[in-house]
């Protein structure tokens, strides 16, 4: 923080007004409607805390099966109070991203004006925050931009602790590195993806100054941390889907684990994967010009593409000036600009290898600003020069940017945050539900007597042999009560598939299920189809 009053009272406003500003910012874009949030945010948090893992079978298609830890308190709040009141505290939440981003920015930057230091902080930290796959979770149940605070928090611990890191004491350094990979470890327990954040968090320390066996003890004991955060969150549901099906990432990589509960197939979602090194080395690029290379929604943002080029060009500035000229003071911190480097390239990697679907790079698109303008610090120019070339990239970045939406309703008129109103049905009812759309978060509306069984989705078709297909099969052949089909009014034609292939046929009996996130759903009731 700085030493002037005044200019301390400044930040701390700043701290408070940003965090506000994206709340408005919530409540402006209006109820999120997310087709995750519809598919299983919903339901997985209301199938945790009532215990319907044995009652429901694939409600939530796939993610039935994600580790429901960090949709349950979501889930919790969003039931408890006004929908525009949660959105709007959820979007402050999410705001509070920028002040561990001017944290890390202040510990990284080295400007003898304590006016400028403020101002460069709270410019690459408001440039940040305003990239366009955060936008675009703001106030929306993705958690990308939750997780985020995880990972800032970790960088920001490493970069703060920098000169115990590199030449102190190892008690305090050791601690420190604990914290930072129990905080990525929290992450990674939370929503798994993080697992390319642990990955740059731990083993940047590799790079920063230092003998290497410091820095190698160092990056040991982060992972040992990242083992406890992880186990904290994530290690209870790893033994949760191995105890149930034998397979901890259940349905996911069962081309290799090979539980009978599934096909053996990795589940992955691979739509976007890259395909060959020209298609990698080019994919910041293609992002550029088209953001549904990596995502469902369009949208356009330069900032990953920013440090992409920066850190390219960075060695060539560095080899042409000779790695430095005393003309030319630092204006970041070497440890710092070493470890945000190394986690940026380390963390973009596994990405690149295991993901490309842009809202998990999310954090990277937060520190991509702070990665440019530490990167260009060792360059071989003046301080205007340094200073201005930074001032356009990351004008460049935020004037093309162009958030996009992953769907937003106006308020509901109950004041609900999802307001469902269902038929009623009896106590016993079996309700099928068929096809591949986000159809879930109408579950808890219902009695919670009522089953439903999902024999057609992105985990399971009905002419599938598996145990778990078998299994359903089993206890919709045991069922004696009424049988009902949960479908969207048009995907009725999977459900003209799906049917026949249980032995059912679908009526006319036929009522609507209204909601407020803009699916048109019904209910239908299904007979056993007559005996040949």
């Amino acid at each position: 923080m700085p030493k002037s009053f005044r200019l301390r009272r400044i930040v701390l406003a700043l701290f408070i007004l940003v965090p506000l500003a994206f709340g408005g910012l919530a409540l402006f874009l209006g109820q999120d409607s997310n087709w995750d949030l519809r598919n299983y945010h919903w339901y997985d948090a209301y199938a945790a805390l009532t215990g319907r893992l044995d009652q429901d079978m694939g409600a939530a298609q796939t993610p039935t099966y994600y580790n429901p830890t960090l949709d349950i308190p979501f889930y919790l709040a969003a039931k408890a109070l006004p929908a525009r009141l949660f959105s709007f505290l959820l979007g402050v939440l999410q705001g509070c991203n920028f002040i561990l981003l001017y944290l890390i920015a202040a510990r990284t930057l080295r400007l003898a004006d304590e006016r400028l230091h403020v101002l460069a902080c709270a410019s690459i930290a408001a440039v940040g925050v305003v990239g366009a796959g955060n936008l675009a979770l703001v106030g929306a149940i993705f958690y990308d931009n939750v997780i985020s605070l995880f990972v800032l928090g970790a960088i920001l611990v490493v970069i703060g602790n920098a000169a115990r890191l590199e030449d102190g004491p190892w008690p305090p350094a050791l601690r420190a590195v604990v914290l930072a990979g129990f905080l990525v470890g929290c992450a990674v327990g939370l929503k798994l993806p993080s697992q390319m954040y642990a990955v740059g968090v731990c083993f940047a320390l590799l790079f920063v100054p230092g003998p290497f066996l410091r820095r190698f003890t160092l990056s040991f004991v982060c992972g040992l941390g990242v083992i406890a955060g992880f186990t904290l969150f994530g290690g209870w549901w790893l033994l949760e889907l191995a105890s149930r099906f034998g397979n901890p990432l259940f349905p996911y990589f069962n081309d290799i684990v090979r539980s009978d509960w599934a096909l053996p197939a990795s589940y992955r979602d691979d739509r976007f994967f890259v395909k060959g090194l020209g298609d990698a080395l080019t994919l910041p690029f293609q992002l550029f010009v088209d953001g549904q290379r990596a995502g469902e929604i369009t949208f356009r943002d330069a900032r990953v593409l920013a440090a992409y080029v920066v850190l390219f060009v960075t060695p060539v500035m560095l080899f042409l000036g000779r790695l430095r000229t005393s003309a030319f003071p630092p204006v970041a911190d070497h440890f710092a600009l070493r470890y945000l480097a190394g986690v940026f390239v380390l963390s973009y990697l596994v990405w690149l290898i295991l993901f490309v679907i842009y809202r998990y790079a999310v954090p990277l698109e937060m520190i991509a600003p702070l990665v440019v303008v530490a990167a260009m610090a060792v360059w071989p120019v003046s301080a205007h020069k340094h200073a201005s070339l930074a001032i356009a990239i990351l004008g460049f970045c935020v004037v093309t940017t162009k958030a996009g939406t992953w769907g937003r309703m106006p308020w509901s008129e109950s004041g609900k945050f999802v307001d469902v109103a269902v038929p009623s049905v009896p106590s016993d009812a079996l309700i099928l539900m068929t096809g591949y759309a986000p159809t879930s978060f109408v579950i808890p509306a219902f009695p919670a007597s009522v089953s439903f069984l999902r024999p057609q989705s992105y985990l399971v078709e009905p002419d599938h042999s598996t145990r778990f297909s078998d299994t359903l099969r089993a206890r919709l052949k045991a069922h004696t009560g009424a049988l009902y089909l949960l479908q969207p009014t048009w995907e009725r034609w999977a459900s003209a598939k799906a049917l026949p292939l249980l032995g059912l046929v679908g009526t006319a009996d036929c009522r609507p299920v209204s909601t407020n996130l803009a699916l048109e759903l019904e209910l239908c009731a299904v007979e056993r189809a007559a005996a040949p």
